[in-house]
């Protein structure tokens, strides 16, 4: 890494954690220009060394409308950017970033990113609500917690799902504990192993005993995958009917806990003769690139997943650094670095390689805060400039601006919800932890699905405590009175989507949109499609912008209808219409279209739904 680049960044680190109380915010933006004005360096000399030049610099209506999107997940209003108009400081763009850095919207955002990374749903197969797990991300976001605690503490969480939402990660593979040491890999190294499962890696270096010796970390954890049903059906009488007993025992029943009379083996069909198919996995760390192999410490299984996590979350781990770093920069930027960010076993393959060392030493020198590098990587020249088009197939994208993006289908639903609702949208959170959390029983129980009866008559007690003089008997139908799906959590309420169902039903905007399934991690696209037009011109949240929108009642305040087409314009692009767009506009409303129907014009337009 450069020497002056590193200088700034620790200059940055000092001003930024060490002396909050005493560093002004005009020094603390000087570090973060120092930083970000290396990388303008380094992107700028591979340009010119593909005879390629930087794009001009984007206008401050391009600047602040990427810059909403892409912090935020939304449009900004028009008195957003009149605010940001009416600073008149050198350096309102940094000022800006700030502000959105630390906002509510920034964690919603960031919110619905993970989602698609991690698979984040409102409900596991057989797990049962996952709403600890969505409370335990939003409350990691709104504290800043470092990325490398996070995941640490993902890795090592233990207890009952219904009291710590982090055991979610673990449970969501829990029937499939090769799969999901898969996936981790994956997800956190950019560690490209799937195939390793069952034979050695063709392309890379990776064998498959060097899976199974990963996998062996995981050996005595027990992922307590529980069919409740079962468990229900069991303890089920005249008082308590199946359905609700199913409720109420999973946040108690799912868990993650220690088990020391597991272990790893390799599989029957191994093939290798390193190993003996059926013998234990002793767990040993893989290393890249001729690095020296990291020792396990001890022989104490109940530490293993600890050693684990710390190996993987460690700065001198060479992809745990590089592989978020790459994901926020892709997040930023349209492209990664490294495409696709899924795999980085050969790191010289990046577009360019010195960017992606250099992004790599950045998050390892903020410490992992995602907010902080992204703070450096927001105030560079390269992201303030204009957009480059797609490449053609096969060209390297070299980022002389910003890709031109569509938005994502939460970036275009949480703007069509703001012209909806307006910004109190922003403001509007839905916390569903507590109910899972109530259930909690404060005593033990077996989880033996047969002996659990002899616990039936203090979880019978417990259950009647939660209901007060409600009963909840098989003459209620089977109700779920436990724990039933909020009126706010509906397919068609008019919330940011961080607050709606996880991932909303398949008919639903979002999920037309391009919305993951989350079944499958990084499953979101922005490809678009004939069901997104139709959903975009017919839908009914169209339908709801066109007759009874915030933005619909705004133009009441405008006298003229040239001026409500000016603000109309403003609400959806931050500019003024043409004189032609308005005089086409005033036209058409003479000749009986409603604003409604410009509004819907407006939607519709290529404009609107991309990122410039």
């Amino acid at each position: 890494m450069p020497g002056l680049l590193q200088h700034a960044i620790t200059m940055l680190v000092v001003s930024r954690l060490l002396l909050p109380v005493n560093v002004s915010a005009e020094e603390s933006h000087s570090g973060v220009n120092q930083a970000a004005g290396r990388i303008d360096g380094l992107i700028l000399r591979d340009l010119q060394g593909h005879d390629l030049q930087p794009n001009a610099p984007a206008s401050d209506n391009q600047f602040v409308r990427r810059v909403y999107l892409d912090v935020i997940g939304r449009i900004p209003t028009a008195n957003e950017l009149a605010t940001f108009r009416q600073d008149t400081r050198k350096d309102r763009r940094a000022h800006l970033i700030d502000e959105l850095l630390a906002s509510p919207g920034h964690v919603s955002h960031m919110f619905n990113w993970l989602g698609d990374m991690l698979r984040v749903k409102d409900a596991y197969y057989r797990i049962g609500k996952t709403y600890t797990f969505h409370t335990w991300l939003k409350k990691r976001l709104a504290q800043n917690r470092p990325w490398d605690e996070m995941v640490h503490d993902m890795l090592t969480a233990e207890g009952r799902l219904g009291e710590n939402g982090a055991t979610a990660y673990l449970l969501r593979d829990a029937s499939m504990p090769l799969d999901s040491l898969s996936n981790t890999l994956t997800t956190f190294l950019g560690a490209n192993v799937a195939c390793a499962q069952c034979h050695d890696h063709p392309f890379a270096e990776w064998t498959q005993r060097d899976f199974y010796e990963m996998a062996a970390f995981f050996g005595s954890t027990a992922f307590d995958r529980v069919d409740t049903r079962k468990s229900a059906r069991v303890l089920a009488d005249k008082r308590f009917s199946k359905a609700n007993l199913v409720t109420l025992l999973q946040p108690n029943m799912e868990r993650v806990v220690f088990d020391r009379t597991r272990a790893t083996v390799f599989p029957e069909d191994y093939a290798y003769d390193d190993a003996k198919p059926g013998s234990r996995v002793v767990p040993r760390f893989i290393s890249w690139d001729g690095e020296k192999k990291m020792p396990v410490v001890g022989s104490n299984s109940r530490g293993l997943r600890n050693q684990f996590a710390d190996w993987m979350t460690s700065r001198d781990n060479p992809r745990f650094a590089a592989a978020i770093a790459n994901r926020l920069w892709k997040k930023l930027f349209g492209r990664a670095v490294r495409e696709p960010v899924t795999d980085l076993d050969v790191l010289a393959d990046a577009t360019n390689p010195e960017l992606l060392e250099v992004i790599t030493q950045l998050m390892k020198d903020v410490d992992f805060d995602l907010r902080e590098f992204q703070r450096i990587i927001l105030n560079t020249k390269t992201y303030q400039q204009q957009v480059s088009v797609t490449p053609s197939e096969g060209e390297a994208f070299r980022f002389s601006g910003p890709l031109l993006r569509r938005m994502t289908a939460e970036q275009a639903w949480d703007s069509i919800v703001l012209l909806l609702r307006g910004p109190e949208v922003d403001a509007i959170k839905t916390d569903h932890a507590p109910r899972m959390e109530r259930l909690v029983f404060p005593f033990e129980i077996t989880h033996d699905r047969k002996g659990i009866v002899q616990d039936r008559e203090k979880i019978f007690a417990f259950a009647r405590s939660l209901l007060g003089d409600r009963k909840a008997s098989n003459g209620a139908g089977g109700r779920r009175l436990f724990l039933r799906t909020p009126k706010s959590r509906r397919a068609n309420a008019w919330l940011r989507a961080s607050e709606l169902r996880q991932p909303t039903p398949p008919t639903h905007f979002l999920r037309i949109a391009g919305q993951s399934a989350r079944e499958v991690a990084d499953d979101g696209s922005t490809e678009g499609g004939i069901t997104e037009s139709l959903a975009m011109m017919n839908g009914e949240i169209t339908e709801a912008l066109m007759t009874k929108s915030a933005v619909l009642k705004g133009t009441r305040r405008n006298r003229t209808e040239a001026e409500q087409i000016e603000f109309l314009y403003q609400a959806f692009f931050l500019r003024q219409p043409d004189q032609q767009d308005k005089k086409r506009c005033v036209a058409a409303l003479a000749q009986g279209l409603e604003l409604g129907d410009i509004i819907w014009a407006l939607l519709n337009s290529r404009e609107f739904i991309f990122v410039q």
